[in-house]
């Protein structure tokens, strides 16, 4: 579908990044998956972690932990509270913690500003950092944001808990947020990094959107993007957007900027229902649950000839010894009993079906 809208596309198709802009007027791209904190929604879920985290900064409590799934907008999230922080706060952006523990301090110094010499230990860069905290300490926070915090070494974990201890005889001197997917809390739950785990005070998890949220949230992006009602998704296909995409953002990003391809395809300004089956059959997550089930089909269609062909012979069974008129008036349970008097007085003798009513007179 989209190869074909881009060979019949007049003008160039890559001008605006979109090829819908122009028949929507729209003046950016209202669904993109780069986080962008112009287009942020302020879900219940976000606000709540947003007002939980700004006061373990305020009240200088150490190690903060914000957990969600895949696509939720955590990076969006980290990125809104580094704009909140610009005045309050002395910031680093970390995102690329894959980096052993002297590395990961020697990223905060510089970050930071503080200079440090080449052939320092880990000890003598935790010295710098302590200095240069001590000096802060009645002035602004320093805030540490490590995204993707999953994806840290065990070991550079527990170099964390060093700088735990940097630390006065009221507060701690480094507000440290790490953020990450559930496998973080996984890891956490290593016995190893059990005293790290103790030392993180505030824990928010990032929920999904639910149905008005989306709603709200599809609403929000086309307004930023520029639009004034000149497009918009029905109800129904709201819902079937939450549906498909779980409440995660991203998902609801996917779907929609595919939606929207399609409406323009078709001319419509609605995005409606065949639109949105076009969008999803688009997505590679659809695609691979298909791809999913054939295998799974395939792989199993012996089982499931054999299972037909026995229900097919269970059938025939029953309809070769079952009559229905004789089940009514009581004439079958009279040849069940007629076949057991039978047996017992003529045990070498094998009858059958209707040979029971020949028997009938004898066996009485």
């Amino acid at each position: 579908m989209v190869l074909s809208l881009l060979e019949s596309h007049e003008k160039d198709p890559y001008r605006y990044g979109r090829i819908y802009l122009d028949f929507f007027n729209l003046n950016g791209i209202p669904f993109s998956i780069t986080p962008d904190p112009e287009f942020f929604f302020l879900a219940d879920a976000h606000r709540y972690v947003i007002e939980k985290i700004h006061y373990g900064i305020q009240s200088r409590m150490g190690f903060m932990l914000l957990s969600g799934e895949v696509g939720t907008g955590k990076t969006t999230l980290c990125r809104i509270l580094l704009d909140q922080l610009q005045k309050s706060a002395r910031s680093v952006y970390l995102i690329n913690p894959s980096l052993s523990g002297k590395e990961l301090i020697a990223s905060i110094l510089d970050d930071l500003g503080v200079s440090w010499p080449v052939r320092s230990t880990k000890k003598d860069l935790i010295d710098h950092l302590n200095r240069f905290l001590l000096n802060q300490e009645h002035s602004q926070p320093v805030v540490i944001i490590i995204d993707d915090a999953q994806t840290m070494p065990i070991a550079t974990l527990e170099d964390l808990r060093l700088l735990s201890n940097l630390e006065t005889d009221k507060h701690k001197l480094l507000q440290m947020l790490l953020v990450g997917q559930p496998e973080l809390l996984v890891k956490l739950d290593r016995p190893e990094l059990r005293q790290l785990k103790q030392r993180i005070t505030v824990s928010c998890f990032l929920n999904f959107l639910s149905v008005e949220e989306v709603r709200g949230y599809i609403e929000r992006r086309l307004f930023i993007a520029g639009n004034q009602g000149q497009v918009r998704f029905s109800p129904k296909v709201i819902r079937l957007i939450h549906k498909r995409s779980g409440g995660i953002p991203r998902m609801i990003n996917k779907i929609g900027d595919m939606a929207l391809t399609a409406a323009y395809a078709s001319g419509s300004y609605i995005v409606e229902i065949p639109h949105l089956r076009a969008a999803v059959s688009e997505l590679i997550e659809s695609q691979s649950v298909r791809n999913t089930d054939d295998r799974w089909f395939k792989k199993n269609l012996r089982f499931w000839w054999w299972f037909a062909i026995g229900i097919a012979l269970c059938a025939l069974m029953a309809l070769k010894w079952y009559h229905p008129a004789e089940a009514r008036s009581g004439q079958l349970i009279q040849k069940i009993e007629v076949a057991y008097q039978l047996a017992s007085l003529y045990p070498n003798i094998t009858i059958v079906g209707r040979d029971l009513e020949n028997h009938h007179e004898l066996a009485q």
